[in-house]
């Protein structure tokens, strides 16, 4: 996470004009700001797009869900490598969160290079520095000779069970057929290679770089997104139990995706964020509020924790209207008593929430109009009363004096009474 109070110039010079990395501002909708040199030869016409544009099919579900990702843990980066729409070019790119200084998201920083130019413009001994990737250095038959602790701990095996074997034979499948094609005549090769791998036990895809070496090659590699596809997600509830349940109704898991969710609950998504949730999707909303911010807090609260949320939430969609919803949060356990995910539960009482807030707007106009009596009242009565003070009833005749001998009572004793509800109406304000 990066803090600035404004976006203008935090990419620095050296960035700016540098031939090899590749530098990106993003908006918080993933649209393109502010770009470098380098991006900008390589790209016609960035600025007018989303970044998302500018890659293949597969690199736009990833960004898009690293995206999510980043929102939702603003204090973690994102390692990504994104294919282009050409898919001849390999960008290997860092992203970050921007935020000012009361923590307001600002949009998104990304740094990275291409992959294909990798051999002219970094040694191999560093990629791993600038990559975050982990390896296993390879003898010219491919068998590993060494293999890097993250690598076993990703592939579920010990380094004694890998080496001396061909991991391209046994632990990792090449995706499509450029892999195994460029094995074949590698020896020929002598530059770098990017593949996407994927592991023979549970389908997990890693982003591979093949390097040749002096001792053989050096494999790196990069674990991707997991893809969290309906097929795979196990749902605590039957669809017609949760089709039956009132409200909008969404299930959280501890990664806090969406594990099920009712058909409401589509719809109050779609009109919250602007689009629906997806099963599998993280429980993020893009909008730029508080509120949801809170709301979501409240949900990692509950996994964490346990404990049940109930609160009302108020949303203003429209420069004079209100949504409101109550909204509760339960953790659900499985057999062993840990908690597993959350229900989350929201009941729009807009009607009534929308009467209440017309109801306090008038409570308020009519205490405004109370505590003000002396203001309005009290004024001109106590002109009034100086008024006829200067009246002398010698000069009037008989029958005025005698209507005149009543004004000055009443309008004193109209007075105390202005007084007195005054008094007992401060208690108000």
């Amino acid at each position: 996470m990066i803090s600035a109070e404004k976006i203008d110039g935090l990419i620095p010079e050296v960035l700016m004009d540098s031939d090899h990395f590749y530098c990106v501002i993003l908006d918080v909708e993933g649209c393109i700001m502010k770009t470098n040199r380098i991006f900008d030869d390589s790209i016609v016409d960035p600025v007018s797009f989303d970044f998302k544009d500018i890659l293949n099919s597969e690199s736009k579900i990833k960004f898009s869900n690293a995206l999510d990702d980043l929102f939702l843990s603003p204090q973690l980066k994102q390692h990504l490598l994104l294919s282009m729409k050409d898919n001849k070019s390999n960008l290997c790119f860092e992203f970050s969160v921007i935020t000012d200084s009361n923590m307001d998201l600002l949009g998104v920083v990304g740094i990275g290079f291409n992959l294909n130019e990798v051999d002219q413009m970094i040694s191999r001994s560093s990629l791993k520095g600038f990559l975050e990737f982990s390896s296993l250095q390879l003898d010219f038959d491919l068998k590993v000779i060494e293999v890097e602790e993250d690598v076993c701990k990703w592939l579920g095996v010990s380094p004694e069970k890998i080496k001396g074997r061909n991991p391209f034979q046994s632990l990792l499948i090449p995706v499509g057929n450029g892999l195994e094609e460029s094995l074949k005549k590698y020896g020929e090769i002598h530059h770098s290679h990017c593949f996407l791998l994927k592991t023979t036990t549970d389908d997990f895809e890693y982003s591979g770089l093949l390097s040749a070496t002096k001792n053989g090659f050096q494999l790196f590699l990069l674990p991707k997104m997991k893809k969290h596809s309906s097929s795979t997600i196990i749902k605590p509830f039957d669809e017609n139990l949760l089709r039956a349940i009132p409200g909008s109704i969404w299930i959280v898991d501890s990664e806090m995706r969406v594990l099920q969710q009712n058909k409401s609950g589509k719809m109050l998504s779609k009109f919250w964020k602007g689009r629906s949730f997806s099963e599998g999707a993280l429980f993020h909303f893009d909008v730029k509020n508080s509120v949801f911010a809170e709301f979501v807090e409240k949900v990692k609260s509950c996994l964490d924790s346990g404990q049940e949320e109930e609160f009302e939430f108020r949303f203003k969609y429209h420069p004079n209207d209100y949504g409101h919803w109550k909204i509760s949060i339960k953790a659900l356990d499985n057999e062993l008593g840990e908690i597993i995910a959350a229900f989350i539960q929201v009941i729009d009482i807009s009607t009534y929430g929308n009467r209440l807030l017309k109801v306090e707007f008038e409570n308020q106009k009519l205490k405004e109009l109370a505590l003000k009596p002396s203001h309005i009242l009290r004024s001109p009565l106590s002109s009034m009363l100086g008024l006829l003070d200067l009246i002398d009833p010698h000069q009037l005749d008989h029958e005025n004096q005698k209507y005149f001998s009543y004004l000055k009572p009443l309008a004193t004793e109209l007075d105390d009474v202005i007084r007195s509800n005054a008094k007992k109406m401060s208690v108000f304000d």
